[in-house]
């Protein structure tokens, strides 16, 4: 036996040379993703942006057991506490390049061109410009869409091997933020879809699926199982958010079915919940879903008989596909499918890129079809170049109408904590009350529409349900808020309906020990 130590590698050292092999081996798509991320997100990433619920959650993730989210908690210690945009923002994007290479991988997806650009697709996607603005989460949600990524790996590696894995990473995604099942299910579509593609037969084309429909199943039982159990055995229960919004009834699956096909058809003509966020965004994905559809129709021609059955099969999967992705309105109420839900709408980029990559590996004929397939190669790569380029303004544009949501805020409640303590009637036993709507200035009407529908971008109010913590925590100002019992009474006395409105004279008043700010 060798004594000497050094002869054998530390099992860090072991890991760290594979995983260097790995990143060279994705070194272009990795530097992609920096790439893009960086352009994205380094405002954010170095400013402390807030909206509603970031305000409130500075130093805790929100509802964890509460809403279904038992590995959210579980993760307090390698995620601590705090909204902390540099790291957190860091190691948001570690995780979602790491998910984009186990992507490529799954798909096979081996062209440099077209790595990088689903890379880029992924990566300045609206629901990650979103995700972003909810600091407090958005590492561990990063890292729950690399585990449910992960979990389609596990299943595309081995199914007899890969399968229990699999359940297990799907459950500790779901864990996290229950979203993210709708990508592995429009991934594991994708997958049979590529198979058929690439020449697999029907049969175990078919049983392979009926596997995955299991691996869904069985892994929202388990966890809806795992989540009773917590629930039980720690006395917490779900609140009022999640029962308002989280709901499974067998006998609303047929109006599900059609909202989710409903919703995916908004994605695609509206933009719906700001995933296509510009008026020429959406022309571009018409480009880029028509161009699709000549590869598609340009691989039919050149299939050998018998193909009925395999046309038949991946018209199916083709149907299905949206259903897929828009699946989380089989779970949740029609108003909680905002836009960190649809992340699952990248799977129309991957199937333009599988179908890119098919045509870069197998397609072959006369002059006329080669031309065709370049062609629309061409238009196909140029759509997801724009599309990138596209996303990188509205993620610039979502955050500095957040930087100047928070700098208007600060300033509105600066000036109305200046005119609070000059009342003399104001001591340490006041209570602030803030009634009213605050209407915010014109120009953000007026500038910042293609931001206006991306969840958490909206921005801050200064009369929203933060406002006590927004005064404590950035004002440093500590004042106990009336309560809604105390402001609903205020509302209903004359003198409150004579009031002017905040900032003119008369439209701040004492109610007994109350301040009363009106602001509409």
């Amino acid at each position: 036996m060798d004594s000497n130590l050094s002869s054998r590698p530390l099992i860090w050292e072991q890991w760290a040379r594979r995983l260097g092999r790995r990143v060279r081996e994705y070194q272009i798509p990795l530097l992609c993703c920096m790439i893009v991320g960086v352009l994205c997100y380094m405002f954010a990433l170095t400013n402390k942006l807030v909206n509603h619920d970031d305000v409130f959650t500075l130093f805790f993730k929100g509802g964890t057991l509460s809403l279904g989210r038992w590995g959210l908690g579980l993760l307090d210690s390698v995620f601590p506490d705090y909204s902390m945009p540099w790291i957190n923002g860091v190691l948001t994007l570690l995780f979602m390049s790491v998910s984009v290479c186990v992507m490529l991988d799954v798909f096979r997806i081996q062209n440099k061109l077209v790595q990088s650009l689903l890379a880029g697709c992924v990566i300045a996607f609206p629901s990650l410009i979103g995700t972003m603005t909810y600091m407090f989460t958005a590492a561990p949600y990063a890292l729950a869409f690399l585990l449910s990524v992960a979990a389609v790996a596990m299943l595309r590696r081995s199914l007899k091997t890969g399968f229990l894995p699999a359940v297990v990473l799907m459950i500790l995604s779901l864990s996290i933020y229950q979203s993210y099942v709708a990508v592995s299910a429009g991934f594991l579509v994708l997958l049979l879809i590529r198979d058929l593609l690439y020449g697999e037969d029907v049969v175990p084309t078919v049983r392979r699926g009926l596997w995955y429909v299991g691996f869904l199943i069985l892994s929202l039982g388990i966890y809806y199982g795992a989540t009773m159990v917590f629930n039980r055995f720690l006395g917490t229960s779900f609140n009022s958010y999640a029962t308002g919004n989280l709901s499974f009834d067998f006998r609303s699956i047929p109006a599900d079915i059609v909202q989710a096909y409903v919703t995916f058809a908004r994605c695609i003509t509206e933009g719906f919940q700001g995933l296509l966020p510009t008026p020429f965004s959406r022309v571009v994905h018409w480009i880029f879903l028509a161009v699709s559809a000549v590869l598609l129709v340009l691989w039919a021609g050149k299939q050998s008989r018998p193909r009925t059955g395999r046309f038949l099969l991946l018209g199916a999967l083709l149907a299905i596909l949206p259903l897929a992705v828009c699946c989380m309105h089989l779970f949740t109420s029609e108003d909680a499918v905002h836009t960190l839900v649809l992340y699952s709408f990248i799977c129309i980029y991957v199937l333009g890129a599988v179908l890119a990559q098919w045509h870069l590996d197998r397609f072959s004929g006369g002059a006329a079809a080669l031309r065709l397939s370049r062609l629309s190669l061409h238009a196909v790569t140029g759509a997801m170049a724009v599309i990138i380029a596209i996303n990188i303004f509205v993620a610039n544009e979502a955050y500095l109408n957040l930087y100047l949501r928070y700098e208007n805020a600060h300033s509105f409640y600066t000036a109305l904590v200046a005119d609070l303590k000059q009342m003399p009637e104001f001591d340490q036993d006041t209570k602030l009350a803030v009634i009213g709507s605050y209407r915010s200035p014109d120009f953000y009407y007026e500038n910042f529409y293609h931001t206006d529908q991306i969840t958490g971008a909206a921005g801050f109010l200064p009369d929203n349900y933060s406002k006590e913590r927004f005064l404590e925590y950035y004002l440093g100002l500590s004042i106990p808020f009336a309560s809604e019992e105390e402001i609903a009474a205020i509302q209903e006395t004359e003198e409150f309906a004579e009031m002017p409105v905040y900032p003119y004279y008369g439209s701040m008043k004492m109610f007994g020990d109350i301040c009363v700010v009106r602001l509409s």
